[in-house]
């Protein structure tokens, strides 16, 4: 174990000297503009005015523009921003061990270590999850969240042993990454993905979960769980948001900004909402009217203007996926050639090893899952680099499959393990 607890320490290193180091005043908050909401909804509801902010945009009060996972997590730390830097730092560094401990859970049982500590390495040492973690924006606990998650349901779901203990850590896991909607709203569907890929992760699941035996059956029960799940989280906040806004409004109030944003004549892929400035009628309207108006007008856009929209998805997907910042914010010459630096071998390790690795298929899939799922939503709104951090955990364990477990698999292992 001293090897894990070394990659451990660096990570931890790495992240709380970057985050302590980064300045607290009001300038660093407001360059971008997202911090500034997450902590003004934290800070008023410490002082007893509830999960609201005003937005000086519209001159009004908004109650359900974020979600209320990261607002609730920054106020559990007194809306300090030195507070939420560390804390930030320790649950990275949580992310680390537990891509170890989903590696080795994945792995041929040769190379368990080995892929684990690989794979722990590369995400210590990654610049985005590093600088995210400095950052007062939902990543950094979104990303531990579903990683944990993950975590829990292979160990839930794995081997067969039917009993309470293990499904009771399986529930853990879907409710962890219900409840990591509240958090990044648009993983809405990802839990539910994810506990059906789960499934076929080991074969040696069948016992619990058999598609040749169950048909339909299996897939179906284990999705309707996940749903479920994900509606009893939002449940609270829903009701909250029917009470105060007549409405009922499960997730925010920005969707119709982001999809907006995403689909109208000056939309290049990325963020940018300008056009806010020059639609008076914003400011007319109520929070939730302002969200329909903006939705039913980007599909307006969608629909008279089909091969835009296509020509739109290839741009938000190259951003998404670019290996190197793009925006102006974090665009400067030193983040690109570290984001480079790094990603150009990992996006090549990943390609490599989701071709020849030596990972089972099933868990190729699994771990490629929410890359994919990340993938499609933001082709369909907006694309950003910050969008795909979550997914880097899971995929360096598909990296560290090139090398970690070559020519030390069990041949029997594989052989049972390669179709899903």
């Amino acid at each position: 174990m001293a090897g894990i607890a070394l990659i451990l320490l660096l990570a931890l290193g790495l992240r709380l000297g970057w985050s302590l180091s980064r300045p607290v005043d009001d300038a660093s908050i407001d360059a971008l503009p997202d911090q500034r909401e997450y902590l003004s909804l934290a800070r008023n509801l410490l002082d007893g005015r509830g999960l609201q902010f005003w937005d000086g945009r519209f001159s009004a009060t908004v109650w359900a523009f974020r979600t209320p996972g990261y607002p609730l997590f920054l106020a559990a730390g007194g809306g300090n921003i030195r507070a939420a830097r560390t804390v930030q730092a320790l649950l990275d560094t949580s992310t680390v061990l537990a891509i170890f401990l989903l590696a080795r859970s994945v792995a041929p049982e040769l190379g368990r270590q080995r892929l684990g500590l690989v794979a722990a390495a590369l995400v210590a040492v990654n610049p985005y999850l590093i600088y995210f973690s400095g950052l007062i924006l939902s990543e950094t606990l979104f990303t531990a969240m579903l990683v944990w998650g993950m975590v829990l349901l292979v160990h839930g779901g794995g081997g067969r042993d039917r009993s309470w203990r293990k499904t009771a850590v399986w529930l853990c896991g879907g409710g962890l990454l219900a409840l990591s909607v509240l958090v990044r709203p648009s993983a809405i569907a990802l839990p539910v993905v994810l506990g059906i890929v789960a499934a076929f992760v080991n074969r040696s699941n069948r016992a619990d979960f058999d598609p040749g035996r169950t048909g339909f059956r299996g897939p179906l029960l284990i999705g309707l769980t996940m749903g479920l799940l994900v509606v009893a989280a939002l449940l609270p906040w829903g009701l909250r948001n029917h009470r105060i806004l007549g409405r009922w409004v499960w997730l925010d109030t920005s969707g119709g900004f982001t999809l907006y944003d995403g689909y109208n004549p000056a939309a290049t892929g990325g963020s940018d909402q300008s056009f806010i400035q020059h639609d008076s009628a914003l400011k007319t309207l109520s929070e939730v009217d302002r969200s329909d108006y903006l939705s039913h007008t980007a599909m307006e856009y969608v629909r008279d203007h089909p091969g835009r929209v296509w020509e739109l998805v290839w741009l938000k997907l190259a951003r998404t996926w670019s290996p190197m910042p793009l925006s102006r914010e974090y665009g400067r010459p030193i983040y690109r050639l570290i984001g480079l630096t790094y990603s150009l071998p990992f996006d090549v390790w990943i390609i490599l090893g989701l071709w020849c690795g030596a990972l089972p298929r099933s868990a190729k899939v699994f771990l490629i899952a929410p890359a994919i799922y990340l993938s499609a939503v933001h082709a369909l709104t907006v694309g950003s680099l910050r969008y795909r951090m979550p997914a880097e955990g899971p995929m360096a364990i598909v990296a560290a499959g090139l090398v970690a477990t070559r020519g030390v698999a069990d041949p029997d292992w594989r052989r049972s393990h390669s179709h899903p």
